[in-house]
């Protein structure tokens, strides 16, 4: 065997199997099709069970770091803004999250009960982009003798009642076991047979980092509307766009400009203009669950095995744990 266990995808849960299983002294591969870590903008921030997850595993400091530079960038784009919270939007000091956009306040946080109570160092971290995730979990996998090969991709497997031999092109590996932590189009997932039920989207997100013109009377953060909702920041030139009358027609094409300034149009009734795109993205909330994780010795993690709204970053979340 090449290595005990190929991991397809080299995402937060990949990485993050990666390091696990070195722990183990585990031989490990991990196969991403990309080059670079996606800049798209993705999950923004990570729950206390992650956080203490990642503490437990000594990355709490270079994860504060990280933290940090991105409060920076939220500080900034206040400043820009005038520094105020629009009307009817909780202040920042006392925001301990959201769910779906519905705001959750400290003050509503009983510290008296154990399930809140005594979070330790993990409480701190809080706010951190997907990106700084990947580049730290791709580091200490690394580190502990993981072999994460980029620009490579997955293009198929043959399994066995011992092993698995897995083609990346032109090339081939044999590994003991293949885990899928591919994403929700998972090419491991269809490839091996998963059985994927679930229920349909109902809704057309957009999430974007762009430049823009009269964005002045946008509000600041989460702000819900009659016709959707859409968020402005936390940092310059981040919008979110949700509109609640149907799945997008198509989720193959590249995202617009012309595509995102309607949406926001549509939601914010302020009449935008969208100049530039550097990063966009679409979303729904269609929800599915594979009825196993295992086909013999093939595996699912993440959101290869269920995806949901990503609200929150509760894929990125539940994805860790």
């Amino acid at each position: 065997m090449d290595y005990d266990v190929i991991i397809s995808g080299g995402g937060p849960v990949g990485l993050m199997l990666a390091c696990e299983l070195r722990l183990h002294d585990v031989r490990v591969a991990v196969l991403e099709r990309l080059t670079d870590i996606d800049q798209t903008v993705k999950a923004g921030s990570v729950n206390t069970p992650t956080a203490e997850a990642f503490y437990r595993r000594g990355l709490l400091p270079v994860l504060e770091e990280a933290q940090a530079e991105t409060m920076k960038a939220f500080q900034a784009f206040m400043a820009q803004r005038g520094g105020a919270a629009p009307a009817g939007q909780p202040k920042m000091s006392a925001f301990a999250g959201h769910f779906a956009g519905l705001w959750l306040l400290t003050d509503l946080v009983d510290e008296s009960d154990p399930d809140f109570a005594d979070r330790g160092p993990a409480a701190r971290l809080s706010g951190i982009r997907q990106q700084d995730i990947e580049r730290v979990l791709g580091e200490r996998a690394a580190e502990l003798g993981a072999d994460v090969l980029r620009g490579v991709e997955l293009t198929g497997f043959e399994p066995s009642a011992d092993g698995v031999v897995v083609r990346a092109g032109e090339r081939e590996f044999r590994c003991g076991w293949l885990v899928g932590c591919d994403g929700g189009r998972s090419t491991v997932r269809r490839l091996a047979g998963f059985d994927f039920p679930g229920t349909p989207p109902q809704i057309t997100g957009h999430q974007a980092v762009v430049t823009m013109e009269g964005d002045e009377g946008l509000g600041t953060g989460w702000t819900h509307t009659a016709t959707g909702t859409y968020a402005n920041g936390p940092t310059p030139g981040r919008i979110l766009t949700v509109e609640f009358d149907g799945p997008p027609e198509d989720r193959t094409t590249p995202v617009t400009a012309e595509e995102l300034q309607a949406s926001l149009r549509a939601v914010s009734g302020v009449d935008v203009t969208v100049t530039g795109v550097k990063t966009a993205t679409r979303f729904t909330d269609n929800a599915r669950q594979a009825t196993t994780y295992r086909l013999g010795r093939v595996l699912l993690a993440g959101d290869a095995a269920h995806v949901h709204s990503p609200f929150g970053g509760q894929g990125l979340n539940l994805g860790i744990g």
